[in-house]
């Protein structure tokens, strides 16, 4: 009977010890097809190491612009993530909202991972000073070459084009006239590539007085120019509303030989593809050198209660360890936030010995890509999207297009 209390002793016991508490939080990203394979991998091999936090990714394959309406409706019913992917383009719409939570305290909480990580690449997660966004990476433009088209047409993939005159050649010679095959795809629905270019050009998205470049002569002559393209059927003119899809499918098929995009769609468009893949810097105007835009995606806080902060900065600083930013470049040919991981032969060292071309994307010079502020942002990348595909198609001319998206930038700054 004594040995029988004992173990019904012992037994209330054990029921009656709580459990050791676990915080679940919510992750929420879009572009689920071209990044979201890395993603998981990251944050399943944190819940591996944890026991006290678990992340719960959300993915599906929304645009940035779609993701941020959705999560800033959320904001609003109470039923916000507890953080969620971003790029540039975005960022600032979460800064403005003001639900975005500073970093800095929870980066300086891990001082050793911290002093890893790249100052100038970090700092592309900066509003006003304060860090708004945990890095994930930074990518820069790629023109993504079919080596194989290249060889045919008598070109030599190790030496794609460096300027604008030697892309439209390229173009001419890999292009069959009849707009089935296209030499080059070299602008996106947002101001990403097209900010890239202008800054190569000599221009400015903004003026010293804050206001709108987008109708000065060098963002004019680089719309004339892509225009040019696709009157020589050696650029197809897509439909913003189906571009992302079909420009990964064109170039996949071999319908584009050439596709000037992010570094971070390496992963997807070098996926299911029949032929041998090159990569080169992005090339700019004719005498010109190249200044790109440096899309930096990353996470925000959203959480507010001290507790889920805790736990969220926990997880995202596991986006910064040496082992997740080395898994990340291999997948998406981003630039590494973590230098330990870049100087680390098993992590990125030996890679990138065999992939130098990788190692010339890193070393475009680059600034932040330019965002309107709070929900604005949204809009004009919208309204832009849509006037450079009319001027594509040759619905309005050039300087008509971008002397209308200028008034429209211009209104909304003004209206912030």
């Amino acid at each position: 009977m004594k040995r029988l209390l004992t173990t019904t002793a012992l037994l209330a016991m054990i029921s009656a010890t709580p459990a050791l508490a676990q915080t679940e939080l919510r992750l929420v990203s879009g572009q689920e097809k071209q990044n979201g394979a890395v993603l998981k991998q990251v944050f399943e091999a944190f819940n591996a190491g944890q026991e006290d936090v678990s992340v719960n990714l959300e993915l599906d394959n929304q645009s940035d612009l779609d993701t941020t309406q959705k999560v800033l409706a959320d904001i609003v019913a109470g039923s916000a993530p507890d953080a969620v992917r971003v790029t540039g383009a975005v960022l600032r719409a979460y800064v403005d909202s003001g639900r975005a939570q500073p970093l800095d305290e929870c980066l300086a909480s891990a001082p050793e991972l911290a002093a890893q990580l790249d100052k100038g690449l970090v700092d592309n997660f900066r509003v006003d000073g304060k860090l708004y966004a945990m890095p994930w990476y930074v990518t820069l433009p790629a023109l993504f070459v079919n080596a194989d088209a290249f060889e045919a047409a008598g070109l030599d993939p190790q030496n794609p084009p460096r300027n604008w005159s030697e892309l439209e050649a390229a173009a001419a010679r890999l292009s069959d006239g009849s707009g089935n095959r296209f030499g080059v795809l070299m602008y996106m629905p947002n101001t990403y590539v097209y900010e890239s270019q202008l800054l190569s050009s000599g221009g400015e998205m903004v003026d010293g007085e804050g206001r709108s470049g987008v109708a000065s002569k060098a963002s004019v002559e680089l719309m004339a120019f892509m225009r040019g393209l696709v009157e020589k059927q050696q650029m197809p003119a897509l439909a913003p509303s189906t571009f992302w899809g079909e420009a990964s499918r064109m170039f996949q098929s071999g319908e584009v030989a050439m596709l000037l995009s992010s570094s971070s769609a390496y992963n997807n468009v070098s996926s299911n593809i029949a032929f041998d893949l090159a990569v080169a810097p992005m090339p700019a105007r004719d005498g010109e050198e190249a200044l790109t835009a440096a899309s930096g995606n990353g996470f925000v806080m959203l959480a507010t209660d001290p507790e889920r902060q805790k736990a969220t900065c926990k997880a995202l600083l596991s986006l910064v360890a040496p082992e997740s930013v080395a898994a990340t470049v291999k997948a998406t040919a981003s630039s590494p936030i973590n230098v330990t991981a870049a100087q680390t032969p098993e992590l990125l060292g030996d890679f990138y010995a065999k992939n130098p071309a990788l190692m010339a994307l890193n070393g475009q010079e680059n600034r932040p890509w330019y965002t309107l502020p709070g929900r604005a942002n949204n809009e004009f990348q919208s309204n832009f999207g849509d006037i450079q595909h009319q001027i594509l198609t040759g619905a309005v001319e050039p300087q008509e297009g971008m002397s209308r998206l200028a008034d429209i930038m211009n209104e909304l700054n003004e209206a912030q």
